[in-house]
């Protein structure tokens, strides 16, 4: 049940993944500036037995979730803070862009309402040659464009190497697979645990990954 109520909390501070995240042009294709929602499935029991994807560098500046600000990442990555909702049911996020060999992407550093002021999540994606970004996604320099993630994960590797990589999915859609842990850390004041939470969501298109997504939330 707290997973649950986990998940729902997360989900509902991001936008539609699969509608545009800003006005749309027919000749320009999506404008993108919120992040996109996790559409994530429902029901589903965690089955990893460790953590998989809790921090990521950009620029070479790590960044761990539920532990970095998001302020903290304004302050050294540059960008501007978006916000929407209201109280109870706000988020705010942090826009990068760069490229690399196989072409451009899109970075979005997440902080929901269950995160405090924590980085609690991430989206990397890979853009179309339609998608257009909204000006406020800040652009990284040359040489400083570069996203690592653990586990030798990227845009653009087979989906073989994902399996290889993080093992067997704990649920598979299609084209989507989703990773989810959890273990307890801790005692609430009222005895009860708190709950931390791992999920890796990982996109393939056409055999290739087209975008990760990963957090990490921590509930009572």
């Amino acid at each position: 049940m707290r997973f649950a109520l986990c998940i729902a909390l997360f989900a509902l501070s991001a936008a539609a993944f699969t509608q545009a995240a800003g006005r749309t042009n027919p000749d320009l294709g999506r404008v993108l500036w919120e992040p996109p929602d996790w559409n994530f499935p429902e029901n589903v029991k965690a089955t990893v037995p460790e953590e998989m994807l809790t921090t990521l560098r950009v620029s070479n500046y790590e960044i761990k979730l539920e532990e970095t600000s998001i302020n903290d990442v304004r302050q050294r990555l540059g960008g501007v803070i978006g916000r929407k909702g209201d109280a109870g049911d706000a988020s705010e996020w942090l826009c990068f862009r760069g490229a690399d060999a196989n072409g451009r992407w899109v970075l979005w550093l997440e902080n929901g309402e269950i995160d405090g002021d924590f980085v609690g999540s991430f989206q990397w994606q890979r853009l179309s040659n339609r998608d257009v970004l909204d000006g406020r996604c800040r652009v990284l320099g040359k040489g400083d464009s570069l996203v690592q993630l653990p586990l030798s994960l990227g845009l653009g590797i087979r989906s073989s190497e994902v399996l290889k990589r993080l093992g067997p999915p704990t649920s598979r859609d299609g084209e989507r697979l989703v990773y989810v842990h959890e273990h307890e850390a801790g005692e609430a004041r009222a005895g009860d645990p708190f709950i931390s939470s791992n999920i890796v969501v990982v996109h393939i298109r056409n055999g290739l990954v087209w975008a990760i997504q990963a957090s990490k939330t921590i509930s009572d």
